[in-house]
């Protein structure tokens, strides 16, 4: 019997992309109603009252992460702390200079900010849009950054992240105290293998947050935004 090897070659192949059709759409399938539930957060630590969850991520090889965390303050407070861009370097981890590049009014701003990235690695710098949004109903506030990279031009001796989705979450529990949640998803960029990030994933979130806390027990004298509206 005769064999067309061009007709089998070509039948094999599209049994192959057939197969791998179906593969990547279960695999997408599979993210879509899983990768982001909030049953998927894995506890991995719990220092000193901070809960420091990970979650896998379809899009991105790097952990999502998120920290949890309860302060004696009122919402004003947190949002002044937070918004105090020029101080950021006194409390959020490795920040070496942050600054609004643009505020349009109390609720949309752009940021931009520079990592003092630990050697070998090199510098990093960021720039987001963050809009702020307070619920009428219970008085959570929401404050949500996303990534623009192409904002502003590059710069010497920094690599550009180019990519940002972090959220501040300020729950009131009563008058003089909040829960505080802060998830953060990025692509760092550069060279630096996923698996190496992962290793060191939860760090800076959670000393971000222990930063937060000790910035809230100061007696500083922030700017209270008259926007935001207190329990």
């Amino acid at each position: 019997m005769h064999i067309n090897y061009d007709i089998f070659a070509f039948l094999l192949w599209n049994l192959k992309a057939v197969i791998f059709t179906l593969l990547l759409n279960l695999i997408l399938t599979n993210c879509l109603l899983f990768g982001q539930d909030s049953n998927d957060w894995k506890l991995v630590k719990n220092p000193c009252g901070i809960n420091v969850y990970v979650q896998k991520q379809c899009n991105i090889d790097i952990k999502k992460v998120k920290v949890v965390a309860k302060a004696n303050a009122n919402l004003s407070e947190v949002v002044s702390v937070i918004k105090d861009a020029e101080n950021h370097k006194n409390w959020v981890f490795l920040n070496k200079e942050a600054f609004f590049v643009e505020e349009t009014d109390d609720f949309n701003w752009k940021y931009y900010g520079q990592i003092d990235s630990p050697w070998p690695v090199s510098n990093r710098d960021f720039i987001t849009n963050v809009k702020l949004v307070q619920d009428t109903s219970d008085f959570t506030i929401t404050i949500s950054s996303k990534s623009a990279p192409d904002f502003l031009p590059e710069k010497d001796g920094f690599v550009r992240i180019p990519y940002i989705d972090s959220r501040w979450t300020i729950y009131p529990i009563n008058t003089d105290s909040v829960e505080i949640s802060f998830e953060l998803a990025a692509d760092i960029g550069g060279k630096v293998p996923a698996w190496l990030v992962n290793l060191a994933v939860t760090k800076g979130p959670l000393l971000t947050m222990r930063g937060l806390l000790g910035e809230l027990n100061e007696d500083r004298k922030n700017e209270i935004p008259d926007y935001i509206v207190d329990l």
